[in-house]
């Protein structure tokens, strides 16, 4: 039985807090989904919106990854978003937002979802934008949806918090997966950092730096360090990664579970069989000094008689 081990990571832009970082990240061992998504800070509300997406994919097993049926299955996601950000503006009362909402200006924010089935090894997921999945299998490294840093740019497609906002479809991938196997979801500034990597023929490198990174610290160590690398670095962004390494369960024999029962009873064992064998020579050697005595006797009679 494979296990997957999951490490997942989130930080704001420099100047600035946890509670303006527009990234979401979620991760649901019961039903074996993750995600990550990134809200357009130019967009309205986009913190709830990536928030809300991470969480109803998360939550449910039957959600989201049918091709015929995403939209419809968005909508109770926007709906939600909606009275949301209706009531935070009621409360505010401010003519900027409110005309923002009559308007029905968007949150939009780029997505990845992933959705591992342990027992049959395959792995399914939705992407849309700039936010990316990695997938190492073996020697391969394959990167959904973007290939290249340059096509990085400050325009990418997303999914959005009214229904007639989406213009852009996300892509439906699907795959098998093995022990050894390794998966990242990154939103664009790592992902971008990644691949970067990866054309400058460093990646295996890159991938044991951030498998190295378990704690929250580490994390926001290695975002400061390579923000200020001067070639290859982070841009100031909200940076959010999910680390999931395929791993084989370990199940041990009862010998490699209580080993030093077993060399004591190997010694025991050993220890009875000596004991035996001294019990054995003993009477050996007791009946050969029984046997002399009972010889000479016997000499000694038949002597006597003869005189």
């Amino acid at each position: 039985m494979l296990t997957l081990k999951v490490s997942s990571f989130i930080t704001h832009k420099k100047a600035e807090s946890l509670d303006d970082c527009q990234d979401a990240i979620k991760v649901n061992e019961d039903t074996s989904r993750y995600a990550v998504a990134d809200g357009a800070t130019r967009s309205f509300f986009p913190k709830w919106w990536a928030e809300l997406l991470v969480e109803h994919f998360c939550r449910k097993s039957d959600s989201f990854l049918s091709e015929e049926k995403w939209k419809e299955q968005l909508v109770p996601i926007q709906e939600e978003w909606y009275k949301r950000v209706e009531e935070r503006v009621k409360s505010r009362n401010l003519f900027y937002l409110t005309n923002s909402l009559n308007a029905r200006e968007p949150a939009v924010s780029t997505f990845v979802g992933l959705e591992v089935d342990k027992t049959k090894q395959e792995w399914r997921a939705i992407v849309i934008g700039d936010s990316c999945l990695f997938h190492k299998k073996g020697n391969g490294f394959k990167s959904y949806l973007i290939e290249k840093s340059e096509d990085f740019t400050s325009h990418t497609e997303a999914l959005a918090s009214f229904p007639e906002k989406n213009h852009y479809d996300p892509t439906f991938i699907s795959g098998e997966f093995q022990a050894g196997d390794l998966f990242i979801l990154a939103t664009d500034a790592l992902a971008k950092w990644i691949i970067q990597h990866d054309e400058a023929n460093n990646l295996e490198g890159v991938l044991k730096q951030l498998k190295r990174i378990e704690t929250d610290e580490q994390f926001n160590q290695f975002v400061d360090q390579e923000r200020d690398r001067e070639n290859i670095h982070l841009v100031n962004d909200d940076v959010t990664l999910m680390f999931i390494t395929v791993e084989e369960s370990q199940s041990l024999e009862v010998e490699d579970i209580h080993p030093e029962t077993s060399s004591e009873t190997q010694i025991s064992e050993g220890n009875q069989s000596l004991s035996d064998d001294l019990s054995f020579l003993f009477w050996v050697i007791l009946a050969g000094i029984f046997g002399f005595f009972v010889g000479a006797l016997v000499l000694v009679l038949i002597l006597l008689n003869k005189n």
